[in-house]
């Protein structure tokens, strides 16, 4: 029952997130259209209505999902349990922490305020998705991580992609270590080194600390999804982890920019990574990065679960223009039978 309870909290918490995100990407394809000719005023942001429609999505997702956990018999004194543990939830959410400075993920997804300027400690997906947030409604963001990857964990042509995607957005400080939090009444000062240097100090009206715990480990069997702008996923092996393995492998990169809906959407800065074992051509790990790249995710995550070859997912119909082709093109070239793009030798 108590780990029933603990799902549904983590689902809510979930939702939270996501509608967020989801308004961030909202925020983000409106500026998008400027290269296209169109302008937009900048978006006004009634923080208490966005908190407000929040808790809404919040409760009737947590009432929803009461009900499902009802109907599968677990009735038994749980009416009680299930109020206690929401109030709790939400008090969780809301109340500030220690000090309102220094947020950890669930202050910062019930958006106390909108900081001028942001810093986040740490990497991960914890990191990028808050951080993603909070620019898009206006947060100035600086993001400190100890090494030179925002995810670890994955490769680094994928990181370099990303960071390159980002940097008009945020200001990463790689090899970054914290000396010294100095509090004033409305802001901290921040000291830190980046790449062995000295940076100068600091003010941020609020500090993130990302709590994220590394998954390379799950790589294999869980889906990575980070549902920023863009959007990151990855599913199987990676370069890095086949470095110590004795599998052959190859591997397939497949650049949006070689896509007309990329192209059309503004949005060439994507990348689709496929690895295929070479022995078998079955296809071992891949995703890809970029605008909706969550959208076409679900084919890697069913070719690599079915143990698809190269073969099956060229000889699957892909539709045109699409994103999704990307994955149909990338199969194509391993195989040296695509014919829109060079394949490789």
């Amino acid at each position: 029952m108590k780990a029933n309870i603990q799902q549904q909290q983590v689902d809510t918490t979930i939702v939270r997130t996501h509608a967020l995100l989801h308004m961030a990407k909202s925020i983000h394809s409106v500026r998008g259209a400027s290269p296209l000719g169109i302008g937009y005023l900048a978006p006004s942001i009634d923080l208490s209505a966005v908190r407000h429609k929040l808790d809404q999505l919040e409760s009737q997702y947590y009432v929803m999902r009461k009900g499902d956990f009802n109907s599968q018999g677990y009735v038994s004194n749980q009416d009680s349990l299930v109020k206690i543990d929401e109030k709790k939830h939400h008090n969780n959410l809301l109340t500030p922490a220690t000090n309102k400075y220094i947020w950890h993920y669930n202050e910062a997804i019930a958006l106390p305020f909108i900081p001028n300027k942001l810093a986040i400690i740490g990497a991960g997906i914890n990191a990028i998705e808050i951080a993603t947030i909070y620019q898009a409604l206006g947060a100035a963001v600086d993001i400190f991580i100890t090494g030179d990857e925002v995810f670890p964990e994955l490769d680094k042509d994928i990181n370099k992609t990303f960071q390159r995607y980002v940097k008009r957005l945020f200001k990463i400080k790689p090899q970054a270590e914290i000396t010294a939090f100095n509090f004033s009444d409305d802001q901290v000062q921040l000291s830190a080194i980046s790449k062995a240097k000295a940076l100068p100090d600091a003010d941020y009206d609020a500090v993130f600390i990302a709590d994220d715990k590394p998954s390379q480990n799950n790589l294999l069997t869980h889906p990575f999804m980070a549902t920023s702008f863009p959007t990151v996923t990855w599913l199987g092996w990676t370069e890095k982890q086949l470095a110590s393995s004795a599998l052959n492998y190859k591997v397939i990169n497949m650049p949006w920019r070689s896509l007309g809906r990329a192209n059309t959407d503004v949005n060439t800065n994507g990348l689709t990574k496929l690895i295929f074992n070479t022995d078998n051509h079955v296809l071992i790990g891949g995703g890809m990065i970029g605008n909706n790249a969550d959208e076409i995710f679900g084919e890697v995550c069913l070719a690599i679960h079915n143990k698809f070859t190269a073969d099956n997912i060229a000889h699957t119909v892909h539709a045109h223009p699409t994103l999704h082709e990307s994955i149909l093109l990338a199969a194509e070239v391993y195989l040296g039978t695509a014919t829109d793009v060079l394949n490789e030798e």
